[in-house]
């Protein structure tokens, strides 16, 4: 791998596996998003083996020569698995033979390390690398992770429309796009270790010699970023959601003070001020649904108390006014006949005939229209609330 992204793409694993470890453990526990966690953080560990650092720490305190080249496929198979067990519980498919196959598993590991603690206990790696067992387990190893990608490639791609346009479906496409390039990576590998070996073996020194290939060395790290991206992308979706849903309930919050103030009936549950709001934690769609239901309920309550528009002279709509800005006007209009009992100035101006929004997303959109109008030319209606 580069020396560029064989640096920086241990640290962005380990940034994407913090980041989604509370998702694995916060009740309910999903196993989709604990199998995730779980394939992320086999990939963080098996590429943090690889600097020098912690390399020779394994090497002497295991007293392997090369532990970590050993450790390396050990957690990529962990990986794999656990990119299978995320299909799975996605999709939920062979959910029966989960049980089954963690027990071959846990056996297929335990003889792997076994095997690994008798054959190389005094040797390096490279003094048995070409050996035919060697070659047939590195082939059996990169089959397996050929298996899982093209699995994980087939499932993100048949489901990508499925998932919502916009960031979510962005995500699929990354995921599918890492998947396949992993895809491929191992196939190739499987093709150099069956048909050299590992390595192939430098005329000059008789050693093993490091594969250099410009063209297909860059896959591997591209792969890993892309799954990692796509992997990030539903806690970045939330994330956006949140501070969108927080920005509508912080700009909503003068027209519905207002509203619910003169009618405090329409309220859901116990209301908080604007700045506790902003500390307020979790899903806040909800929230923020309730709150244009509000504003809503109170503008037909008040509708249901003040007098019909007034006539042409009382009339504050002008041709061509914008539709929100009327909304806003009748508003306070409203406000003020029910802190004062009369209708302001000029009468009460045309009640607004804007029907609302077909969908919650829509409604809050309009009102957003309709609460920057208010907190706008006017301002905000006078008087005490009654």
């Amino acid at each position: 791998m580069l020396p560029l992204p064989s640096a920086l793409i241990p640290v962005l694993l380990c940034a994407v596996t913090v980041w989604r470890l509370p998702s694995a453990f916060r009740p309910p526990v999903s196993p989709a998003s604990r199998a995730l966690w779980a394939t992320l953080a086999a990939m963080t560990v098996g590429l943090g083996a690889r600097s020098p650092e912690v390399a020779r720490l394994m090497a002497e305190v295991s007293g392997i020569p090369d532990v970590a080249l050993l450790v390396k496929p050990v957690l990529g198979l962990v990986s794999a698995v656990y990119l299978l067990d995320y299909v799975h519980a996605v999709h939920g498919c062979l959910g029966r033979v989960v049980p089954a196959s963690r027990i071959r598993q846990a056996l297929s590991l335990l003889a792997l390390v076994a095997v690994l603690l008798l054959v190389f206990k005094r040797d390096g790696i490279d003094a048995h690398d070409g050996d035919p067992a060697v070659r047939i387990y590195l082939a059996v190893y990169y089959l397996f992770l050929a298996g899982s990608t093209a699995l994980g490639t087939q499932v993100f791609w048949s489901n990508r429309r499925t998932v919502p346009s916009g960031l979510l479906r962005t995500g699929v496409w990354l995921l599918a796009t890492g998947s396949a390039i992993g895809f491929f990576h191992t196939v190739r590998r499987v093709v150099i270790v069956l048909w050299y070996g590992d390595t192939p073996v430098d005329p000059v020194t008789g050693l093993p010699a490091a594969m250099t290939d410009f063209l297909f060395e860059p896959l591997p790290p591209a792969a890993i970023v892309l799954m990692a991206a796509g992997f990030s992308v539903p806690p970045l979706w939330m994330a956006l959601r949140y501070v969108r849903d927080q920005s509508a309930m912080w700009r909503l919050y003068p027209l519905w003070s207002d509203l619910v103030g003169a009618v405090p009936h329409v309220v859901f549950g116990t209301p908080r001020g604007r700045v506790p709001e902003l500390f307020a934690y979790g899903d806040r769609t909800l929230d923020l649904t309730h709150r244009a239901f509000e504003i809503r309920d109170a503008a037909l309550a008040l509708r249901d108390e003040v007098p019909a528009s007034a006539g042409a002279a009382g009339a504050v709509l002008t041709t061509g006014d914008d539709p929100a800005r009327t909304e806003a006007r009748w508003l306070r209009a409203a406000l003020y006949h029910r802190a004062h009992g009369r209708p302001p100035a000029g009468g009460m101006p045309p009640e607004p005939c804007h029907p609302g929004g077909f969908t919650p997303r829509e409604e809050v959109a309009w009102l957003l229209e309709v609460a920057a109008a208010y907190r706008g030319r006017g301002g905000r209606a006078a008087g005490p609330r009654a």
